[in-house]
């Protein structure tokens, strides 16, 4: 399994061409760990199959400055979410968003939000608000879509960065369970029409926290007897090819959970998890998902080799 290495030449966006031919890779990561690791769970924290759901959410333009920009949410015929109009830069103008009105969300105890979306290759943020922000600040965090194609995207409540009229503040810290609304902006600065379609927004957590609401594994025979050598293998046969087809970041957010669930199972070295918690730690220094990727492989080889060699003893 350690010759299994990746290719470094794959781009760094993370493309999904094949999920509805059944390749899911990061749906919830409850589905890609389900046999090894099912102490991990996702739940649906916005769909918009009932019509009805629609009345929930709002727009909120540039026009409130004095801009000129355009939008609007319809449901399309398969039930997902339509967000499009024109973005324009006049007036001073140069953003389009819808939110959705305040409500308990239960964050807590996430690690991250997972989003199924088919866009025009422009860049998004999805916001996070807070019981405890100004009406115009918002935690945001990007994610780039691909022309016309279904992506299926991760992004760790550590990549929220707090912001307000377009000024961030990065040294303010998301409390998940203060969260009450998402929405989702464009403000790329490309003025011209966009097209965002949202299927579903989940929130990616830990199903054995007593603020979950997921199916309970915590006690399931599996948890119990879950193989650190087993969970290893298993998530570089998942993330290897991902990474050699392009999909960096979903390869590396595979490897972050993985990394993650190591380090609290009882056969791990005081010196593996060291390793794997500076790996974690050292992925939040970059953007680059393919570094990400690397730097936590090379922890869970190291960590694998750590455990072959202790079988051996």
């Amino acid at each position: 399994m350690l010759k299994n290495l990746h290719n470094a030449q794959g781009p760094n966006r993370y493309r999904n061409q094949n999920l509805r031919q059944g390749l899911i890779p990061l749906l919830g990561l409850t589905l890609i760990f389900s046999h090894a690791l099912p102490m991990l769970s996702a739940n649906t924290i916005a769909s918009f199959k009932d019509p009805d759901t629609l009345e929930d959410w709002a727009i909120v333009n540039d026009t409130v400055m004095g801009g000129v920009s355009r939008s609007s949410i319809e449901q399309t015929e398969a039930g997902n979410l339509l967000f499009k109009g024109d973005l324009s830069l006049r007036n001073n103008g140069g953003f389009v968003s819808i939110r959705n009105r305040p409500g308990q969300l239960t964050l807590q105890g996430a690690t991250g939000i997972a989003l199924s979306v088919r866009g025009d290759g422009r860049t998004y943020y999805l916001d996070l608000r807070t019981d405890s922000q100004a009406r115009a600040g918002s935690f945001r965090a990007p994610f780039t879509t691909v022309n016309n194609e279904w992506t299926e995207i991760f992004i760790p409540l550590t990549d929220f960065v707090r912001q307000s009229f377009g000024r961030l503040a990065p040294n303010s810290v998301l409390e998940p369970q203060r969260v009450n609304s998402i929405g989702f902006t464009l403000s790329d600065k490309q003025p011209g029409p966009f097209e965002l379609e949202i299927e579903f927004v989940k929130r990616v957590s830990d199903a054995t926290s007593n603020e979950s609401q997921a199916t309970d594994w915590g006690t399931s025979e599996s948890t119990q007897t879950a193989n650190p050598k087993m969970l290893i293998e298993l998530a570089i046969s998942r993330g290897v090819p991902l990474f050699n087809s392009g999909n960096t970041a979903a390869c590396a957010a595979i490897y972050e959970v993985t990394c993650t669930a190591l380090i609290s199972m009882p056969d791990i070295s005081e010196r593996s998890v060291s390793i794997l918690r500076q790996a974690l730690s050292e992925i939040q220094t970059t953007t680059d998902e393919s570094q990400k990727a690397w730097i936590l492989r090379y922890a869970l080889d190291s960590t694998l080799r750590s455990l072959l060699m202790s079988e051996r003893l």
